[in-house]
């Protein structure tokens, strides 16, 4: 290893090139890390032969600070490097936005989804990775876009490839704010190594290898130890000694100048020209000749290269780019110069390039005092960013505008928050709302701060309060009273405050009509709507006819999965509509690009799915959600900005398919989040799904103490459903179990007020509940002619909750001691919960069943599963049995699975046992 590395120009760093070599041959990530000079670019130009020569395509990136500000920069350079035709397997919104994002197509009108370039890039890197293995290297990450950040993070999260068909590579500096994202989504195990400073035999064989045999060993020395073992700073220094030969003291160099010094003494060297053309390549960020040529005349130009290609400062690259020998050498370029010169380069930018864009962001670096129509421009570049997908670029944009209007601008400080706000960056947000806030003087606009201070605000309880301020201000009949108003009746919902929100809700929905404001008018209905099913008010049916009928005359008209959310999200269980409705939703949005909204409908469907007892189907969609990027939508809808969808739906869905500890980690987690935790109605969702968990667990305290915490939130705010969830079911099953029996009570009147605001299926669970009190408390009798009139009312139910009343009846007749009656119907309600995909609570059935006292019996088994447990009873091993019956022995196995369940039992030697004592036939 050795003396590849040396071979390679690798000195001193046999271990990284250890990691790097392994990497490449057997897929995965790693992330090395080193400060400014350490070798971080020699090493990623070796990953580079490394990688071309074991047959991987490779995709490389190498971004400059100047490039920070151009979105999707990087991004640009990964996909040039891929084949032609790479996208055209992609879907069409993904495929468009896309093109708009590197500048190969015009945006059409409509902002570009969050969401479609990152999952373009990821469908991209999944299909190269089927047809070649593929590597990813990324360099100097502290450098490289948000824009490119977010979308490769998001792409590499989520990415499914076979095993070794991607490698990635990422090189940073020792920051640990830099680049987190991306770095977190990088798949593990994660190799990371840190590049040390070298040794001093290494710097001299780099100086020797670079600057020729003359730095002998003890020549070096003294350069070595001046770098500290950076090998650019080595270099850099040595460079200057030869210069100057003046500078060299015998093999020492005292005390060194610092690399900038070094770089800038470098830069000085150029001939003015050199410098002048190199200013505008590192303003420019990526500039290629043919743009150079457009600011500088042929002869000057060329003249101008061959000297930074003689002082080894700069060349031409790939796509006839100029190319800085080292990144910090475009930065040394640019701090070398004045102020002056930076801002002539930056206006003949702004005259020379074509993008509208580009052409707006060096304008902005060419202003000293106010000046309209940069404001102006900067506004139309802000509008064509957000219609490419680069909401960051757009938002700082739009602060350039604001700086550069005469007048202060708050309208567009106010669109630069909002913009911000949709690109998920809350602090730009906050910052920009600081700068702009001051410029507004009359009611409506302190109002329009304020509603903008509610939607960054941290905690309900401050968002609320800063809601009520602005209601103050909020001259009446405005479009901000409005729209305040429609905010404020979402707050008082979370806190728990039904009333108000209601009343709030109501006139949001009326003023909002008579302004013609459509969008108001929805969010206002469909907190109306809300609050009336949460609190069994209003008429909640009449409020969702309302929505459709806006729906239909609305101008521009409304969402369609917008509208297939609210039809689904308050479905009752058997609806046999709302699944079609809310998939439907799901294609509409996949198809017009609007991924954003697609995580409020998945988690519709999942509820859907749950309440129906398509568990199985459920899982599907939670899989389906991932992949299609729905839980990494952001919103500036303060109610959904403050909730976890994805985390709701893991709870649901882990908890029935019997994953309890991994529900049980999400449901805490989200009930210990300060955001949930000052939210009553999302934290009583919570409570209600861990309560779930622990009664699906048997693990009864446990269960107790979130749901009487959520018995204790409905009874302060007098809320009477959450969602249709029957939580006071497993509130009054722990209860029955610790012989709580006053809180049996209180369960039961959850239920019956549920059931009074149009939730039949509540009123059957109550019945149940009350049922079992009743045996519990020695009415057996009675309490067995109600669970077998519950038991026969088909429909009445969700499959679920009709195997929970199946269960409940087996175990009164055990405790009736009707012992085959029992055994026959807990058997029953345990081979429901299996169908159903219920496995914890088919366990539950199976014990109640084997605490009858009946032998088992083979009449669940099939004549495949029979014979398997005949010769195994006999003593015959997994192999012998597949041999006798002509299967696999993983067939024995499987089967050997299911008998172990069918009849209780946990071990061959258990089955033994049985099967010769004797089981019943059927």
């Amino acid at each position: 290893m050795s003396d590849l590395a040396a071979e390679l120009g690798l000195f001193g760093r046999e271990d990284a090139l250890h990691v790097m070599t392994d990497l490449i041959d057997s897929g995965g990530s790693a992330v090395a890390t080193g400060d400014p000079g350490s070798g971080k670019s020699s090493l990623m130009r070796v990953a580079v032969r490394l990688a071309q020569a074991r047959g991987r395509r490779v995709l490389s990136v190498t971004p400059t600070q100047f490039e920070q500000g151009l979105p999707f920069a990087g991004l640009a350079e990964l996909v040039g490097q891929c084949p032609e035709g790479a996208d055209a397997e992609l879907p069409g919104p993904q495929r468009r936005a896309l093109a708009v994002a590197l500048h190969r197509a015009e945006p059409t009108g409509s902002e570009v989804d969050a969401l479609a370039v990152p999952l373009a890039v990821r469908g991209l890197l999944t299909r190269l990775c089927e047809t070649e293995p593929i590597a990813l290297l990324v360099d100097d990450l502290q450098w490289l876009d948000q824009a490119s950040v977010g979308s490769l993070g998001f792409a590499l999260r989520g990415i499914a490839v076979e095993p070794g068909r991607l490698s990635v590579l990422v090189a940073t500096r020792p920051d640990p704010y830099t680049g987190t994202d991306l770095i977190r989504s990088l798949a593990e195990p994660r190799r990371e190594f840190v590049l040390p400073p070298l040794a001093d035999d290494a710097v001299g064989q780099v100086l020797r290898d670079r600057l020729g045999p003359r730095w002998t060993p003890p020549m070096s020395a003294g350069v070595a130890r001046a770098s500290g073992g950076n090998a650019l700073l080595a270099l850099e220094i040595a460079r200057a000694m030869e210069a100057d030969p003046s500078r060299r003291r015998g093999s020492v160099v005292p005390v060194p100048p610092s690399l900038a010094d070094l770089l800038r003494e470098r830069v000085e060297r150029l001939p003015r020209g050199a410098r002048e053309v190199l200013l505008l390549a590192s303003a420019a960020g990526r500039l290629t000749v043919a743009q150079a040529r457009g600011i500088v005349d042929e002869a000057r130009l060329r003249e101008a290269l061959e000297d930074a290609a003689d002082e080894d400062v700069a060349s031409v690259g790939a796509g006839s780019t100029i190319v800085f020998s080292h990144p910090l050498m475009a930065s040394a370029v640019y701090d070398a110069a004045t102020a002056g010169e930076r801002r002539r380069a930056h206006r003949a930018l702004a005259e020379a390039l074509d993008d509208p864009v580009e052409r707006a962001r060096h304008r902005s670096r060419t202003v000293t005092a106010p000046d309209e129509a940069v404001a102006a421009e900067l506004e139309r570049a802000a509008e064509i960013s957000r219609g490419r997908g680069a909401q960051r670029l757009a938002g700082e944009l739009l602060e350039g505008a604001a700086l550069a209007t005469p007048d202060g601008g708050l309208d567009r400080w106010l669109r630069a928050v909002d913009v911000y706000g949709d690109a998920g960056d809350e602090m730009a947000a906050r910052s920009a709302l600081d700068k702009g806030s001051a410029l507004a003087t009359l009611p409506e606009q302190q109002t329009q701060v304020l509603t903008r201070r509610v939607r960054l605000a941290e905690d309900v309880t401050t968002a609320r309060s800063l809601a009520e301020q602005a209601l103050l201000l909020a001259p009446a009949g405005s479009e901000a009273h409005a729209e305040i108003m429609s905010v404020l009746a979402a707050l008082c919902r979370l806190q728990g405050d039904g009333t108000r929100g209601l009343e709030l809700a109501r006139a949001a929905v009326a003023e909002a009509a008579s302004l013609e404001r459509w969008e108001i008018q929805l969010s206002a209905l469909s907190e109306r709507l809300a609050i009336e099913r949460h609190w069994g008010a209003g008429d909640p049916e009449q409020s969702l006819r309302d929505v459709e009928a806006l729906a239909e005359r609305a101008t521009p008209p409304l969402s369609a999965s917008w509208l297939a959310f609210i039809r689904g999200f308050y479905a009752a269980w058997d609806d046999d509509s709302a699944e079609r409705q809310v998939r439907d939703g799901i294609a509409w949005a996949v198809d017009a690009g609007r991924y954003g909204e697609l995580s409020l409908l998945y988690v519709a469907l999942v509820l859907i799915l749950i309440r129906s007892s398509k568990v199985e189907e459920a899982r599907a969609a939670l899989d389906e959600a991932a992949r299609t990027g729905a839980w990494t939508a952001s919103s500036r809808d303060w109610s959904a900005a403050y909730t976890s969808q994805e985390a709701m739906a893991r709870v649901l869905v882990d908890g029935y398919s019997g994953n309890l500890d991994v529900a049980r980690e999400w449901a805490r987690r989200a009930v210990a989040a300060p955001r949930i935790r000052e939210s009553t109605y999302w934290r009583g969702g919570f409570l209600a799904q861990l309560g779930f968990v622990e009664t699906s667990a048997r693990d009864w305290q446990a269960a107790l103490e979130p749901l009487r915490e959520l018995a204790g939130i409905f009874a302060s705010t007098r809320m009477v459903d959450m969602e249709a969830l029957l939580w006071a079911v497993d509130y009054a099953d722990a209860a029955l179990k610790t012989g709580a029996m006053q809180e049996v009570d209180t369960a039961i009147a959850v239920l019956r007020r549920q059931a009074s605001a149009g939730r039949p299926e509540a009123a059957v669970a109550a019945d149940r509940c009350e049922a079992l009190r009743k045996a519990a408390r020695g009415d057996v009798d009675e309490a067995l002619t109600e669970l077998r009139a519950i038991a026969g009312r088909a429909g009445a139910e969700c499959p679920f909750e009709a195997a929970r009343s199946r269960l409940a009846l087996g175990q009164v007749y055990r405790r009736a001691g009707y012992k085959g009656l029992a055994g026959e119907t807990l058997n029953a309600a345990a081979a429901a919960f299996d169908q159903l995909g219920v496995p914890r609570w088919a366990e539950r059935a199976r014990l109640e069943a084997g605490r009858v006292g009946l032998r088992p019996t083979t009449s669940g088994l099939t004549e495949t599963e029979r014979r398997v447990a005949e010769l195994v009873g006999a003593g015959q091993s997994n192999q012998e049995t597949a041999a006798e019956l002509f299967m696999s022995v993983k067939t024995v196995e499987a089967n050997l699975t299911r008998i172990y369940r069918k009849l209780s039992v946990r071990s061959r030697t258990e089955l033994a046992n049985l099967m010769k004592a004797g089981v019943p036939e059927p």
